[in-house]
């Protein structure tokens, strides 16, 4: 008797549906019909076909013998190098190499070039930038001293005003004590009379 599991196609979880259905040995299957397996689930009538055509398969064949390996084909020995074509192969093993160390310094080279345009291009932003701000903080500047010379004329033409004002009132003052003592002095000379 063969096991379920012997037939092509049929895995751990067919082999337990087939042996609840009643087929648990692959000569069962042989001898079944596809009307019998199309009952059984995820079984459809082309694999019950190919299920019985299987399991007869298997049943031909003897279990007790192992199947034919196919041998590995025989390498080949490698053909030995002559002395020229290694020393032709070591050549050309240098010219790639140098032809490398060429590139990459190239590549190295053209890097740093990039790398130093990057940073004089962003000293020169950066000097641009520097001149604009001393530009805006001299103009700034500027302003501020016309502001402050502004604020220091109207001061002193405040103060100039207020001292011009303070003369003529002393003036008027003056005047007025002066008219008073003459005023006195004609009354004082009145009374002398008298």
């Amino acid at each position: 008797m063969t096991a379920v599991t012997k037939i092509k196609g049929v895995g751990q979880a067919l082999a337990k549906s087939l042996s609840d259905n009643g087929f648990k040995t692959a000569e069962a299957i042989a001898k079944a019909n596809a009307a019998g397996l199309v009952k059984i689930p995820r079984i459809g009538a082309s694999r019950a076909q190919r299920l019985i055509a299987a399991a007869k398969e298997a049943v031909a064949k003897p279990t007790g013998t192992k199947p034919a390996t196919r041998r590995a084909p025989a390498r080949k020995p490698a053909a030995r190098k002559t002395v020229a074509a290694a020393a032709a192969e070591k050549r050309a093993n240098e010219e790639a190499r140098k032809a490398a160390e060429e590139k990459a310094a190239k590549e190295q080279a053209a890097a740093k070039a990039q790398k130093k345009a990057k940073a004089k291009a962003k000293a020169e932003k950066a000097a641009k930038k520097r001149r604009e701000m001393e530009a805006a903080f001299s103009e700034a500047k500027d302003k501020v001293k016309a502001k402050s010379k502004k604020a220091k004329q109207k001061a002193k033409s405040k103060k100039d005003k207020a001292k011009k004002d303070v003369a003529k009132k002393s003036g008027k003052d003056a005047a007025k004590k002066s008219g008073k003592k003459e005023g006195k002095k004609k009354k004082d000379k009145k009374k002398a009379k008298k």
